[in-house]
């Protein structure tokens, strides 16, 4: 569709006037931190209330909130939920929450805990200490009661929580280090004496660093509680004393006079007690879940005022320790007790974890476990997508990607929930396309491709991962050609070219910055920042050559897969320019690979070239991109490629793709006709992780490293980048392509032999495609399908419409 000339020249408003807060709203923090708006406190941890009367219950109520760093909301003493979602300041999210049911006739409050970190993290930008809600409350016929933020709200500093604290890591917010005998019980609710707390600071909510207002474009997360199962093991350590400061440095020190001395305990999990400590010793008990877990640690525990519990949290366990990294992976907190029960949950500092390891700090007698728990949160999903098969391996497989992938869904795709928590483009565009097929919902793909295009720089580079405030990382150029390519996978899986359209002056600004790097044959060469394109095999295997500079072959390849997509989105917008030159430039591109960075003697493209020698470097990653963005399946160098870098009895050094680009392989193996080898690549590497007894997928082929000098390196056991098995079955075992956007039309091409018999279901917006394949003999198969009204389904040259159909195919 052309333009018209009001849609390229005037850009329509993107936030309607109605999200404005009302005039006597105000950004409220403790007045003590807020002199100005250059110096600001670290770790701030406050308590907000405002208590107000109503004539009666009412009939609906919302409450609007946002703060910086984040929130943790009740009303009348419940908990109503955390936030805000991750957001650029300058399209600043607030959320609402519908309070109704926790209101009453006379005296209500407000009350909220928030933190200001003070500083940039992976999933938060730093602006100032600011806290701003509103409560619109309908009672009778009358106008609303507006309950703004303002100087009438009281608050006290949250002591509880020690404010020098270390972060979890650049990426994340700081350890929580709680100290109970310093809690205010009660303050969430009434009554409760507050007279000792002060006014609030109040400043204007137009006049600050949050320019645009917008209400999330997300639903809240959903929450749920889950139980720890068993006690795997218990032990002792011999005990360091740092100051609140170094604690991740006590806990790494203590980490090798860790003494395992006994073993797993299912049917004592509750009301065990830890005897108090003697002679320097600290206690350890490790609790297991069923499997991993996502949220906010609960413990119920009896102890001495004062006992220390420091909790050390693991994907899985080292030799049954649960390990930590001083440089990237200090997932760790502490719980001072007060006297007695104690029921204690983490506020803002949500882990990933099937273990929690804990030392038990108690001199003066022993502690009692009650309950050790999870409050779990993830991205609400209306439905998914179902799978069981004849291969009880690949049903294996399929739960751990489908866990992961729920598990690393929750206000953005983010790439570990463990680590880092953040939403790298990279990673996030095969998430996006690999949850198109578990869920069909497009509202984090499409958010995901905004941020990211939020972040783009004058010159039309984007951040590797948005938002994020602690820039330290240059961009990678792969991710920002993912982030072009990115906009024909939405539209591909949702048929809404919208997007397209808002951001296509754009998408040209960031193809434009590649332009610079090209040399005289049109190749990018030389590229400068972070020339990531996957792990590889690392540290344990060969890695690739990509960073050694000269014409790296995978970058342009990528760069050809962008610029083709870039002629999609020019004939969308009836540009013809840009589709001429997008289509020359591709042509070009590829033309000069085929020439340049083809090695006749191994029968593949090498990885790279430098001051004119070829890299002797063969790799699937970049031979599974030449199969596809280079070759058709018929071409003599596509069956060669195939032989030589993924065949069975192909010989040489090929380096194996990571997880991360596993969907790329499947689908160069699917182009070329072999999804069978596929499988048994997919079989072989992800049964490893079923072999080692995990519940997600890894972030690499291998879990924990051991270097020549005795230091145990661990990397993450739940990165959804490796999750491509889910869109493996729909794509390669039942052939399923996408004719119209949407999957309006589809087309089937199931590879018969694969499995021999397989159930799926695939959610669209039209509802649940249903399929059945089953062997019914040696050359015989059986295909049932039911197709949703509104989509069409082409098989075997035949169209199926709503409703069963059942195909019977012979010959095979």
């Amino acid at each position: 569709m052309t333009q018209s000339i009001s849609e390229r020249f005037v850009r329509s408003r993107k936030v309607d006037k109605t999200t404005n807060w009302k005039s006597q709203t105000q950004l409220i923090w403790d007045p003590d931190e807020v002199e100005t708006h250059y110096e600001q406190p670290k770790n701030a941890f406050c308590h907000f209330r405002k208590v107000f009367n109503l004539p009666e219950i009412p009939h609906k109520a919302a409450l609007k909130i946002f703060a910086d760093s984040r929130y943790v909301l009740y009303i009348n003493g419940h908990p109503i939920g955390r936030g805000p979602c991750r957001s650029d300041p300058r399209m600043q999210y607030y959320d609402e929450w519908e309070v109704t049911s926790h209101l009453k006739s006379g005296a209500n409050v407000i009350a909220i805990l928030a933190i200001h970190y003070g500083y940039g993290t992976g999933q938060s930008v730093n602006r100032i200490p600011a806290l701003i809600a509103e409560a619109e409350i309908q009672v009778g016929v009358e106008s609303p009661i507006v309950i703004s933020s303002d100087t009438t709200w009281t608050c006290h500093p949250a002591s509880a929580y020690n404010r020098n604290a270390p972060r979890i890591n650049g990426c994340q917010g700081p350890i929580e280090i709680y100290d109970a005998r310093l809690a205010l019980i009660g303050w969430t609710g009434l009554p409760f004496d507050d007279s000792a707390w002060k006014p609030v600071k109040g400043r204007n909510s137009v006049l600050s660093p949050f320019w645009n207002w917008a209400m999330r474009d997300i639903p809240h997360l959903e929450e749920g509680i889950v139980d720890a199962q068993a006690i795997v093991n218990t032990g002792f350590v011999q005990q360091f004393s740092d100051p609140v400061e170094r604690i991740h440095h006590q806990i790494f020190a203590e980490e090798r006079f860790i003494q395992i001395t006994g073993g797993r305990l299912d049917d004592k999990i509750s009301d065990y007690s830890v005897e108090r400590n003697v002679d320097g010793l600290a206690s350890i008990i490790t609790f297991e879940f069923p499997v991993m877990e996502v949220g906010y640690l609960q413990l119920d525990v009896t102890g001495c005022q004062g006992a220390v519990i420091d909790v050390v949290y693991a994907e899985e366990l080292w030799e049954g320790k649960a390990l930590i990294n001083l440089a990237y992976s200090r997932q760790i907190d502490r719980f001072i007790l007060a006297e007695g029960r104690n029921q204690l949950e983490i506020a803002f500092a949500w882990r990933a974890f099937r273990y929690v390891q804990f030392r038990v700090r108690s001199t003066e007698g022993p502690v009692v476990f009650h309950r050790v728990g999870v409050r779990t949160r993830k991205y609400p999903l209306e439905q998914t997508a179902f799978l069981h098969s004849s291969n009880e391996r690949l049903n294996g497989i399929w739960e751990i990607s489908a866990r992961t992938l729920r598990l690393c869904m929750q206000d953005g795709f983010l790439d570990s929930s463990s680590r880092e928590q953040q939403q790298w483009m990279g990673d996030g565009r095969w998430q996006a396309v690999i949850n198109s097929y578990f869920s069909g919902d497009s509202r984090l793909h499409r958010k995901l491709l905004e941020q990211i295009g939020q972040s783009q720089d004058w010159q039309g580079m984007t951040k590797a991962r948005y938002p994020d405030g602690h820039h330290n990382y240059p961009p990678i150029p792969s991710f920002c050609l993912a982030w072009i390519s990115a906009f024909a996978d939405y539209r591909r899986y949702t048929g809404d070219d919208a997007l397209i359209r808002e951001w296509w002056p754009k998408l040209v600004g960031a193809l434009r910055w590649f332009s610079t790097y090209e040399n005289e044959d049109g190749l990018l060469e030389d590229v400068p920042y972070w020339a990531f394109i996957d792990w590889a095999e690392g540290p344990d295997g060969p890695l690739l050559d990509d960073q050694r500079g000269g014409i790296i072959t995978s970058l342009n390849l990528q760069y050809v897969e962008a610029l083709q997509a870039a002629c999609t989105y020019a004939e969308l917008e009836g540009d013809s320019e840009a589709l001429h030159y997008y289509a020359e430039k591709a042509q070009q591109i590829k033309s000069g690979l085929q020439q340049y960075l083809w090695d006749e003697e191994k029968g593949a493209y090498v990885d790279c070239k430098v001051s004119d020698r070829l890299s002797e470097v063969v790799s699937e990653q970049t031979n599974a991109l030449a199969l596809l963005h280079l070759h058709e399946a018929s071409d003599e160098r596509a069956q060669i490629v195939y032989r030589a870098v993924f065949g069975e009895d192909k010989k040489g050094q090929v380096v194996a793709g990571s997880p991360y680009f596993m969907l790329v392989i499947c689908r160069a193996l699917q182009k070329v006709g072999a999804v069978t080898r596929a499988l048994e690549l997919i079989m072989n590497r992800y049964g490893a992780m079923l072999d080692a007894g995990s519940t997600t997928t890894w972030e690499k082929w291998t879990l924990f490293h051991n270097d020549n000098e005795g230091t145990v390196f661990f990397f993450s056991a739940s990165h959804a980048w490796g999750t491509a098995p889910i869109a493996f079955v729909f794509e390669g075992i039942f052939g399923i392509q996408s004719l119209e956007p949407g999957f309006k039309r589809i087309s089937l091409s199931p590879a018969y032999g694969a499995v021999s018999h397989i159930h799926a279901k695939l959610p669209t917006v039209y509802g649940e495609l249903e399929l059945h394949l089953r062997q019914i003999s040696t050359s015989e198969w059986e295909l049932e399908v039911d197709v949703p009204e509104g989509c069409l389904c082409e098989i075997e040259g035949d169209l199926l419409g709503k409703g069963r159909h059942v195909l019977s195919i012979g010959g095979v």
